[in-house]
């Protein structure tokens, strides 16, 4: 059995060299970031996981989330303390929206960070697996939704909502979660939090929710691309399996070359590589006569383990004991 995500259905579709290679052999950067637009994301979800999920004060969630990354990177203490300022700024602001506005107005939170997992239907041996910000009831219609947090320096992303394959798939993984005899799922909601601290400089509107809802007929159209990609990566994973079996090629490279040239091609995109893609430079060795797979160990860029370990990533527990204790 395997268990495939959105973001790995979406490298297959990028890139299924990058594929190979964070998914299949679980490479990923050996450095961490400590401060940076992801991670400052990251950290806005811990804090409202912990408004909407625990009733804990969203600024103290931060306030000892960054203490405990300064405590881990002392040298990196004013940069962190410049980014706790913006996301200080930033979720304080949300919340003063969200109670004027009554954004949050009959949305009962029926779960915080929601892990789910179903089989595929059609597809023996794959399930599929999401994890959502918020899974919320909207009491005036009994319908129920998720509701996802982006941060970001604009809101082009609601122009397109309706298009956005994560949010098919989060809508059709709760659809199959919750059955023919569950509530029925419209859909989801976004909320973005722009990256600014609000000042007299900086020009409002600071945070932007949207609704969306898709029919049965686009559920099932996703319900098919996610089927036929959990297919060829079932069918992947059992020709690259075959290669590092005892009986078979044991990771021979010159095996593994022709297995994984002929399969994974690279797919460049200008622009692209360079900046999501931390196996750019690694890239064009696996295709000439490199040991590509030796730098790839030797040079402690990378450290292997499994993609999907931060679904077991819990921020919020230590950051709630140590909120307990004061």
């Amino acid at each position: 059995m395997i268990t495939i995500s959105n973001t790995e259905v979406n490298t297959w579709q990028r890139c299924r060299r990058k594929w190979f290679l964070a998914y299949f052999l679980g490479y990923q950067p050996a450095v961490e970031e400590v401060t940076g637009h992801r991670i400052l994301g990251v950290r806005v979800h811990t804090a409202l996981e912990g408004y909407y999920g625990y009733d804990l004060d969203p600024l103290a969630v931060l306030g000892v989330l960054y203490q405990i990354e300064i405590d881990a990177s002392p040298e990196f203490e004013m940069d962190l303390l410049t980014e706790r300022a913006l996301a200080s700024a930033m979720v304080e602001g949300y919340i003063e929206w969200a109670a004027e506005t009554g954004a949050d107005a009959g949305l009962k939170v029926v779960a915080t960070e929601a892990d789910i997992t179903v089989p595929l239907p059609g597809v023996e041996g794959v399930q599929i697996r999401g994890k959502l910000d918020q899974v919320v009831l909207h009491e005036d219609t009994g319908l129920l939704s998720f509701h996802d947090w982006k941060t970001a320096a604009s809101f082009e992303k609601h122009e397109v909502l309706a298009l956005d394959p994560q949010f098919r798939f989060y809508s059709m993984i709760q659809s199959l979660a919750s059955g023919r005899d569950g509530p029925w799922v419209s859909g989801g909601m976004l909320t973005t939090l722009r990256r600014v601290k609000r000042s007299d400089r900086s020009r409002p509107p600071y945070y932007q929710r949207d609704e969306f809802r898709y029919d049965p007929v686009t559920i099932d159209s996703t319900l098919a691309k996610v089927q036929q990609i959990g297919a060829s990566i079932l069918a992947a994973r059992e020709q690259l399996s075959w290669v590092y079996a005892p009986d078979g090629g044991n990771g021979d490279l010159d095996l593994l070359n022709t297995v994984q040239r002929a399969l994974f091609p690279p797919t460049p995109i200008v622009r692209d590589c360079g900046w999501s893609c931390p196996f750019v430079t690694l890239c064009p060795m696996m295709d000439d006569s490199s040991d590509w797979a030796g730098a790839l160990t030797r040079s402690g860029a990378f450290t292997q383990q499994d993609p999907y370990a931060y679904y077991s990533d819990d921020p919020l527990r230590r950051v709630r004991e140590q909120l307990a204790k004061q």
